[in-house]
């Protein structure tokens, strides 16, 4: 099938061509067109003649008579041949005295645009708008240019057809969807300048894109930046702070109610501890994401004592999302935190600046588990330590309550042998003086009365006094007599030898004992010691 238009004599352009995707593009761009899906070929009004023939005499198309004609009527400044193709230099001139419409001159500026580039090129930018346009099947945004310090200094109108869209993004879920086509993404796209003669409208037409452009800008970004903060010494200076035993109190940098905000406020109540949570809304995507971070950092660097630790933490996303946080300003903020910095950003395999400066976890829930996993251990020890502790402890008191046990059965075995000894000496002084009270008594009385004849009626009183001290000695002597123990109604047990019966030990069962009572004595047999 060549590359052909024909006039129907409807009202109606027929432009039927082999399947080219290129071409396809350039079609769609015509005005009012529509696609034949039974007669596979596309129709455009008459009425757009003039763009029909100046968009596709370009591309090698032959135009029929009725067309050609129909062209020549309506203004057609190409002059074409029998084929449609233009043989040389346009009838008119430009510098001729000739009113143009509009679209007459939007459609020479497009010719112009197109012989100024033929073919396609290359161009880098910085996607604007696009986010806007994702639900149109056409999808028209701006390329942005910045300068080194992030002004805008230059735009480009650029519009990315349906089937080249879905093109792209299959292409981009193929190599693991790196990053996705919007907003505030730096890209290479390789497409072809135009006009859009509706519109009057400059515009750039992407039909490829280059991955590898945006992937290995952002790496080397990145790499750049962790030598420059490696070459300073601050890859290492957070992490060299002490951790906390018991993070308990902790600051939280993430945007709220996102995925990862509950994420973690999940982890720490589910654990059961007291954490005591402050979280700092920021941005985590997009270009306010520095200095809504730095505002929380500062935030929290004015609070430092109240807290134990801090946790940044942002979810999944692509690679050009979480490329945000490759921040030489927020770098350097974590580096120089004064408390430990816990990163828990992206999945498992995403690494952004921030994880070579803080503490990094694998993901937000990780970030909250390493806070439970180190207050768990802590309590581990503490527990540990303070059951060490009570064993010790129990330790002494068994062995104190073994000595105290043995000191206490020692005490009535002393109290025992103390209580015999003194009874013996007692008893050995009763005998001594029932024996030589007598003799001694009335000795002395018969010289207390030899004396007092011969003192006379002075010293008699002096005696009386002396006699009463010998009679209450008498009467004390009498009171310790053990004697005087049976009297009060006691018995005093002794053996068959005469012997005092201190321990039952002494007489087992069998054994023949007296008691010595009041009014005289009994003869008993023992049935052996008592258990207790």
């Amino acid at each position: 099938m060549s590359r052909r238009v024909t006039n129907d004599s409807l009202g109606t352009l027929q432009i039927r061509f082999p399947f080219d995707r290129r071409l396809v593009d350039v079609v769609k761009a015509l005005p009012s067109r529509h696609w034949n899906g039974t007669e596979k070929y596309w129709s455009v009004p008459e009425k757009n003649v003039v763009a029909v023939v100046d968009q596709l005499h370009a591309e090698g198309f032959d135009f029929c008579e009725n067309t050609r004609r129909l062209y020549r009527e309506r203004g057609g400044e190409l002059a074409l041949d029998t084929n449609g193709r233009e043989p040389g230099a346009s009838p008119r001139q430009l510098g001729a005295a000739t009113d143009l419409t509009v679209s007459q001159l939007n459609e020479k500026v497009q010719g112009a645009i197109q012989r100024a580039f033929p073919n396609s090129l290359w161009l880098v930018g910085e996607i604007s708008g696009f986010n806007k346009a994702r639900h149109r099947s056409v999808v028209g945004f701006e390329l942005v240019e910045r300068d080194a310090w992030g002004k805008e200094s230059s735009r480009l109108k650029a519009v990315l057809f349906g089937r080249t869209l879905r093109e792209l993004e299959d292409r981009l879920a193929q190599a693991g969807a790196p990053f996705q086509l919007e907003d505030e993404i730096q890209i290479r796209v390789c497409g072809r300048v135009d006009l859009y003669v509706p519109w009057g409208s400059y515009q750039f037409v992407i039909e490829d894109l280059d991955l590898n452009y945006t992937l290995g800008e952002a790496a080397r970004r990145q790499e750049e930046l962790r030598r420059r903060l490696a070459e300073e010494g601050l890859l290492e200076r957070n992490r060299a702070l002490p951790f906390p035993l018991l993070p308990m109190r902790v600051g939280l940098v993430t945007s709220l109610n996102s995925d990862a905000y509950h994420d973690v406020l999940r982890t720490l109540e589910e654990s059961g501890l007291a954490f005591d949570v402050m979280v700092h809304g920021a941005r985590v995507q997009g270009r306010q994401t520095e200095p809504s971070v730095l505002n929380a950092l500062d935030w929290f660097r004015a609070h430092a004592g109240e807290f134990d630790v801090l946790l940044i933490c942002r979810g999944g996303g692509s690679r050009t999302d979480l490329a945000w946080f490759d921040s030489e300003a927020i770098a350097r903020a974590i580096a120089t935190f004064p408390i430990p910095v816990v990163v828990g950003i992206g999945h498992e395999r995403d690494m952004s600046l921030l994880d070579f400066v803080g503490w990094r976890a694998k993901t937000p829930t990780a970030a909250a588990g390493l806070l439970v996993e180190r207050v768990l251990e802590a309590r581990e020890v503490i527990e540990s330590r303070l059951e060490r502790i009570l064993e010790h402890a129990r330790e002494i008191l068994e062995g104190t309550s073994s000595e105290l046990e043995e000191q206490a059965r020692q005490i009535p075995l002393v109290a025992n042998d103390l209580l015999e000894q003194s009874t013996r000496t007692l008893q050995d002084a009763a005998r001594r003086l029932h024996l030589g009270a007598g003799r001694d008594l009335s000795s002395a009385s018969r010289r207390v009365d030899e004396i007092a004849s011969r003192l006379g009626r002075s010293a008699s009183r002096h005696l009386v006094r002396e006699s009463e001290r010998v009679e209450a000695r008498g009467r004390l002597l009498l009171l310790l007599d053990p004697r005087r123990v049976v009297e009060r109604g006691y018995a005093i047990l002794r053996t068959e030898t005469g012997a005092v019966l201190k321990d039952p030990a002494h007489a087992p069962s069998g054994t023949t004992l007296s008691a010595e009572l009041k009014l005289g004595a009994l003869r008993l047999r023992s049935e052996g010691p008592e258990k207790k």
